[in-house]
Parts: structure tokens; sequence; C-alpha cells
């Protein structure tokens, strides 16, 4: 859902903001999607190029960043393309969490409340531009599908030769990590209901415009 969302997000907005203006709104995003990319590819051991966060018109829309990357084998590959992903969702919920079940952190950073109440909208601002970018482009999804593909061969494999998990492991790992993944999926409706706020504003926005003309 959140995905269809920032998709949905980027195309609304284009309508009314100009392409400077587009990546100036999700700039903090882009440079954490960028700096993934960069991190993770450091880590790997796979050499990197220049690194822009000028906006582009390309075939598939407009390109916001950008970060050269060698070629390198599909399992690092991938792994370099889904970084922006894994950054975003726990960027996202360490944020939602810190401010949703901690606010003396708040009071302590800033008794004043009109500075509680710009930190409140900057923590939102930063969540709308992070949840909205951290997706992957087409090209940070070469060597995936490969990826899935050989991941799914092998495990057919393996259930045939009768090499499988145990599924009393199975069971234990969900138990022990249900309430991690409860919590963590409450926490993404942070941005979802902020992308729906602002689809919805929009839309009041133009259908106020059109009734004026």
């Amino acid at each position: 859902m959140l995905f269809l969302l920032s998709r949905r997000i980027s195309k609304e907005l284009s309508k009314f903001l100009s392409i400077n203006l587009l990546s100036f709104l999700f700039l903090p995003g882009v440079i954490i999607h960028e700096l993934s990319h960069l991190l993770v590819a450091s880590v790997l051991l796979v050499p990197v190029g220049n690194m822009e966060f000028t906006p582009k018109k390309s075939q598939n829309g407009v390109k916001l960043g950008s970060i050269e990357i060698a070629k390198t084998d599909p399992i690092r590959r991938s792994i370099i393309g889904f970084a922006p992903v894994l950054t975003g969702l726990g960027i996202i919920i360490g944020l939602t969490y810190l401010f949703a079940n901690n606010s003396s952190i708040v009071q302590i950073i800033e008794p004043n409340v009109m500075w509680k109440i710009g930190i409140g909208v900057f923590i939102v601002y930063l969540i709308f531009a992070v949840s909205n970018t951290m997706f992957l482009s087409k090209r940070d999804m070469e060597g995936t599908v490969d990826i899935i593909v050989t991941l799914l061969i092998i495990a057919i494999l393996l259930y045939f030769l009768g090499l499988r998990v145990p599924l009393s492991w199975i069971l234990v790992f969900l138990e022990s990590n249900i309430e991690i993944v409860k919590r963590s999926t409450l926490f993404l409706l942070a941005p979802i209901v902020i992308d729906l706020f602002i689809l919805g504003a929009i839309k009041v926005f133009t259908s106020s415009r059109s009734r004026s003309f």
C-alpha cells in the first residue's frame, strides 16, 4: 500500500510543482536513498562513481538522484539495490517509535511548545520524504529477478530432496518475533496516514479550484 501511495503522491504533486521544487521537497529522502546504495556498495567492495542529486527527466519519469555503481555479480547488485528499502523502513519505524513512545525525549530536547511543534512537523516531513523515495527503480532491481528465480529453484530442489526446515523451528521463530513484526507494521501506518492526508488535501484543492472556474 505504501509503495502504491508513493507512486500516486509523486504523480499528483508533479501536476502542481516543477521538477526543481519536487526535487527539493523529497531531497532528504533522495539523499538517504543514494547514500544507502553508497554505504552498502562500499561494504560489499563494489566500486562506485559520481553521485548526483540533480533532477533529470527520463523515459520512466523524473529521476531525482543517481549514483554510478560498477558492474558486479547479481547477488551483490540485488543487495545494493534493496538497501534504500531496508534503510527507509528502519528510519520510519525508528522515528515513529521514538517520538510516539518516548515523548519525554522531546521535552528534554526543547521544553518550549513552539519548538516541540516544529520538531513534530519536521519528523512528519522526514517520514514523508523518506517513505516516498525509498522504493526501487528499474535500475535498482537489476539482477533481482535472476536471484529470485535461482532461490526458488534451489528451494524446490531442497524440498524434493527432503531437506526441509522443521515446522517447529519456523513456529518458534515466528512466536519470538511476532511482537516486533506487529509493532513495526503498526508504525508503518504513520507514512500511510500522511500520504492519505496529502492526497485528500490535493483532491479538495483541485475540486475547489475547478468549481471556482
